[in-house]
């Protein structure tokens, strides 16, 4: 229908834009032909790659019954494999998705019921080269409610209940992911990470969870919350599974720009597993770890410094030398990476992200119908809510926050990087608490924030800067409030831009030396 000058005028006024009387009709005009081009377009075909379902078909496509989804860590199952893979890298491996990742044929839930029936067109990247390595995958793990949040609470099917006691958090966002591989339902897993969402489930279910250098594991095909901290990243029981599936994943696709310079292209990816084997009798000897001081605040849980300071002594048995060091600007990273997660988030939730050059997923934005309802928006989680609230009041009120927000962002990459000239890799607890009992589903907004509450104080910060950082598990620590509920504990190793083997050279000697269960 074609705008009328009513509606031409309304939009103006919105704008603050007056538009002399004279005027009116020129761009009355201007604005139909805008419209024809918008109309156009509209019109065309979209362009989203099509995967080849005869050589990968999606078979047994199922809603998961109650009964075989004990922990409720299923969104869908699902059997997948290749009839003709080019390696045999993940030969006879079962894995999970995060299900904010494209499959093709197989719907897609994203934690929420704001909508119900996106199928996607295409496959992600990292589903191709699964597939193209081998792997089997038998699944999509529930993730939480469009992506946000740390506990595992907000999911529209329900919570996720940690594999180590049913009650307490696995985290989030990619809660289903762990919960599915650290209970043994898959062998390996794919997570997702905005803020410390592959690191978090990891550590709160003893895997070993790693958010690769930026970009060097493609995000195509994977729903988006914000184009400078979306990763994608392995979740495994193992630190050699990890470099596996690592190494089968990472390098440039050509489609994603978040691939900047030095991202290899797959054939140049490190062979990561096969130099861990290479160099494990080597050890860890000469190599130089930094303690971060800030990583190490007074709230954290006593008994997981505890436990990372007893990792420490190990490291330095075996050769290492550690040192303390220092970035004051850590302390306040989290807020500076908040600024823009909720600024660059809040643009994207209302589908006005620009700038991109790589594969669009089309059909999500059409079944998310912007703008939103306030039917759509009662369906929000707590999370969700919040920050579209918090965003447009950022907008509106500290719109020049955000360019000031990623600037701080590089001068604290500039920050760690000067510290990681004198050290290999900067270590810290992953969360500083273990984890928490799942809040109750009618719990008070706030309630529901501070659920979260001791799990992205140190991981956000990565997601800012890039820096690969992989979360290891270092063994038991009892509940706050509970000291007969035993849970997992973690720490975080940090390295340089393009050195994910030293962070997994470090984490393969941990597990060689420990039995981390019985440590």
């Amino acid at each position: 229908m074609t705008p009328t000058r009513d509606e031409m005028l309304s939009l103006a006024k919105g704008l603050s834009l007056k538009i002399p009387e004279h005027e009116i009709e020129d761009y009355e005009t201007l604005l139909v032909r805008t419209q024809n081009t918008l109309e156009l377009v509209a019109a065309m075909d979209d362009y989203q790659p099509e995967p080849d379902q005869t050589t990968s078909p999606r078979q047994n496509i199922r809603f998961p019954q109650p009964a075989d989804n004990p922990l409720g860590a299923w969104a869908w199952r699902f059997d997948l494999s290749s009839i003709s893979p080019s390696s045999d890298a993940l030969e006879g491996k079962t894995l999970c998705l995060k299900d904010n990742i494209s499959v093709a044929g197989v719907p897609c839930l994203l934690g929420t019921d704001t909508f119900r029936d996106w199928v996607p067109h295409t496959d992600a990247t990292v589903v191709s080269r699964i597939l193209d390595a081998g792997g089997i995958i038998t699944g999509k793990a529930v993730c939480e409610n469009l992506s946000r949040g740390a506990v595992s609470s907000t999911a529209a099917t329900g919570p996720v209940h940690n594999p180590y006691a049913r009650g307490y958090s696995v985290g989030g966002s990619s809660s289903g992911t762990a919960a599915l591989v650290a209970s043994g339902a898959t062998d390996m897993g794919i997570g997702c990470d905005q803020g410390g969402s592959v690191r978090i489930p990891a550590a709160l279910a003893g895997l070993y969870g790693f958010k690769p250098t930026a970009g060097l594991v493609p995000y195509t095909g994977i729903a988006s919350n914000d184009a400078s901290l979306d990763y994608v990243g392995p979740i495994t029981t193992t630190c050699m599974d990890n470099a596996v599936l690592l190494e089968a994943i990472a390098g440039a696709d050509g489609l994603d720009d978040r691939s900047g310079a030095g991202i290899p292209f797959p054939t140049n990816v490190p062979r990561y597993s096969h130099l861990l084997r290479k160099g494990s009798a080597a050890g860890i000897k000469g190599l130089r770890i930094g303690i971060l001081k800030e990583g190490l605040p007074t709230h954290t849980d006593p008994n997981i410094e505890e436990k990372f300071r007893m990792v420490v002594n190990v490291f330095e048995k075996l050769g290492a030398s550690v040192q303390e060091v220092s970035v004051p600007l850590h302390t306040h990273g989290r807020s500076v990476y908040s600024v823009v997660s909720k600024m660059g988030n809040h643009m994207g939730m209302m589908g006005q992200a620009t700038g991109r050059r790589q594969m669009m997923l089309t059909d999500l934005f059409e079944k998310r119908g912007l703008p939103y309802t306030s039917d759509v928006i009662s369906k929000m989680s707590i999370m969700s809510k919040e920050a579209l609230l918090s965003g447009e009041f950022a907008w509106q009120r500290y719109g020049t926050v955000y360019p000031k927000a990623v600037n701080i962002m590089r001068k604290l990459k500039d920050l760690y990087d000067n510290v990681l000239s004198s050290v290999d890799v900067i270590i810290m607890p992953t969360t500083l608490l273990p984890a928490n009992r799942l809040p109750v589903a009618e719990a008070m907004p706030v309630v529901q924030i501070e659920a979260a509450k001791g799990m992205t104080e140190n991981t956000c910060q990565f997601n800012a800067t890039g820096h690969p950082a992989l979360a290891i598990p270092i063994g038991f620590v009892p509940a706050n409030g509970d000291k007969n509920v035993k849970l997992p504990a973690s720490m975080q190793i940090v390295g340089r831009w393009h050195d994910e083997l030293t962070i997994l050279r470090l984490a393969h000697a941990w597990e060689q030396s420990i039995n981390w269960k019985e440590f």
